[in-house]
């Protein structure tokens, strides 16, 4: 237990489980209150599908208070062949990965910036957004904007003492890759392992990352030790993406 949090208050999506589920547990350990929201009804304090948008600012204004901490952590990827990418899929993509989290961004942002508080606003990018993706065109794509989005935000709120920082994960075991080798395994005709055994041994560190060093990086991201941090993405992928 520590007291890196102490007094603040941290809202966190994707929350139900993997890198959403260990920053929620990481944040508490450190004194913060943290309210978790996920589209999954009963699983966390608050329930809300990211894809409606336009209930984002209703959802934010409800809050008992504005959080000090926001970590966009929400996300889906779909996998399937170039020529099966379809507008649809492409737009959920986006609206989930990119539209919901600027929106939170937005909102949040108004009513710190109203109360005259600093704040850290801490998005969930991806190496993926770093370098082409196959079978996952949109999803990398969507990362690339999120990693944008941080710096252009950090840019417009850095003066009124918000910072923004993106953390772009690479092989992290949880549900969502697990589900990803899934897919491949089914696409290419061989098992989920041989879809990520080539990856990680193509990986200078020769192992997947854990959600919990990941939220190691959101807590100081997210803490007054990152004081003069901003615009920032920060790689945790086990040197994948060197540069």
């Amino acid at each position: 237990m520590g007291d890196r949090l102490a007094g603040k208050t941290a809202l966190v999506t994707g929350a139900a489980q993997g890198i959403g589920a260990a920053i929620i547990s990481l944040f508490k350990s450190e004194g913060a209150t943290v309210w978790g929201v996920d589209r999954t009804p009963g699983a966390t304090d608050y329930t809300l599908d990211l894809a409606n948008i336009e209930d984002i600012p209703g959802f934010v204004a409800s809050l008992p208070s504005t959080p000090d901490i926001l970590v966009n952590c929400a996300g889906i990827v779909l996998t399937r062949p170039f020529f099966e990418v379809e507008a649809a899929g492409f737009e959920r993509t986006f609206r989930i990965n990119v539209t919901a989290s600027f929106l939170l961004m937005q909102e949040i942002s108004k009513f710190l910036v109203k109360s005259g508080r600093q704040g850290s606003i801490i998005n969930m990018a991806s190496n993926s957004g770093l370098m082409p993706k196959l079978e996952q065109l949109d999803y990398g794509a969507s990362k690339a904007a999120v990693i944008s989005m941080s710096r252009s935000a950090a840019l417009s709120l850095g003066p009124h003492g918000i910072r923004v920082n993106a953390i772009a994960p690479g092989v992290i075991d949880t549900p969502m890759t697990q589900g990803i080798a899934k897919m491949r395994s089914e696409l290419r005709g061989v098992p989920p392992e041989e879809t990520l055994r080539p990856v990680v041994e193509g990986l200078p560190l020769r192992r997947m990352g854990t959600a919990d060093e990941v939220a190691q990086l959101a807590l100081f991201l997210a803490s007054d030790d990152s004081s003069f941090v901003t615009g920032q993405t920060y790689l945790v992928d086990g040197g994948q993406w060197m540069h």
